[in-house]
């Protein structure tokens, strides 16, 4: 079986406490494996995606056939050629992009590298400088504007599915009213719009750990014993790890100038196409 719907992303944007509600839903079948990222990489092989369709199909075998089938891929949106992918092989599939104040999504991206140890560069101003040269980085997560350029991602989307076939988020709108986000999102998917999951906890909070050595021992008893644990059970132990043991820190000031200038005309761009008011990005 394939997926009758997707979350496209953007990275940092809340796609994976998107995720953690959905699979609670007794109606939706999530692949265990979050973010496989087959229609990004759909026949070209690469560590730690699922690029062959056999694969794929396997993540969903497990689901019955009148379940909501989905996954949560976050390079979907920003990927050149996903859309097409997509097209091709699940064209009635129904979509769900979550967008983040692009001058935000940067700097949690960029702490959830240092955090990932993926990002060797100890400061987000050499970062953003090291982006000219990383434009062939095997690892998107690296290019930290390039990734917040919604406009012509969505036009991607706009140009291959009818609006009504996605659903436009804004992570501001799952902060601050999760509950009408997931009802949205039920409705767009054809489940329950009426059941209400489990969604108190964080997850995937990017930061610095205060105390190193036990925040890594802790995240790895927890990855040792999660396949024991009930869903919910798991994910606020985790979320409770992050929540006290991370340290968040801030942008500088005018690094936050300089990206809200860089950003602003795509924000306006993203807005018309979305129809939402985003002016609260540029303030």
């Amino acid at each position: 079986m394939l997926p009758t719907f997707l979350i496209l992303g953007a990275p940092r944007s809340g796609t994976t406490h998107l995720y953690h509600g959905l699979r609670q839903h007794p109606q939706v079948f999530m692949s265990d494996f979050k973010e496989p990222m087959f229609f990004a990489y759909q026949g070209n092989p690469q560590p730690s995606v699922v690029y062959d369709l056999n694969d794929y199909e396997a993540l969903f075998e497990a689901a019955h056939p009148e379940e909501a089938r989905g996954e949560a891929s976050t390079l979907y949106l920003y990927s050149a050629q996903a859309a097409d992918n997509i097209r091709a092989l699940i064209p009635e599939a129904r979509l769900i992009a979550i967008l983040r104040n692009p001058v935000e999504r940067a700097f949690s991206q960029y702490t959830f590298q240092r955090f990932l140890k993926t990002e060797p560069l100890e400061t987000f101003e050499e970062a953003l400088a090291a982006e000219p040269r990383r434009v062939q980085d095997p690892i998107p997560f690296h290019l930290y504007r390039p990734v917040g350029l919604y406009s012509e991602q969505i036009k991607r989307y706009l140009e291959r599915f009818p609006q009504e076939q996605v659903l436009w988020l804004l992570q501001d709108d799952l902060a601050s009213h999760p509950e009408e986000v997931f009802r949205q999102i039920f409705m767009h998917i054809g489940v329950d719009p009426d059941f209400v999951p489990d969604l108190h906890h964080r997850t995937n909070a990017s930061g610095v750990p205060q105390h190193e050595t036990l925040f890594r021992a802790i995240k790895s008893a927890g990855r040792a014993v999660k396949r024991f644990l009930p869903e919910k059970l798991a994910v606020a132990l985790s979320g409770t790890a992050h929540e006290t043991l991370l340290e968040r820190p801030s942008m500088q000031p005018e690094t936050r100038a300089e990206l809200q200038d860089y950003f602003r005309k795509d924000i306006e761009a993203t807005a018309a196409l979305i129809g939402r008011d985003l002016s609260h990005w540029l303030e």
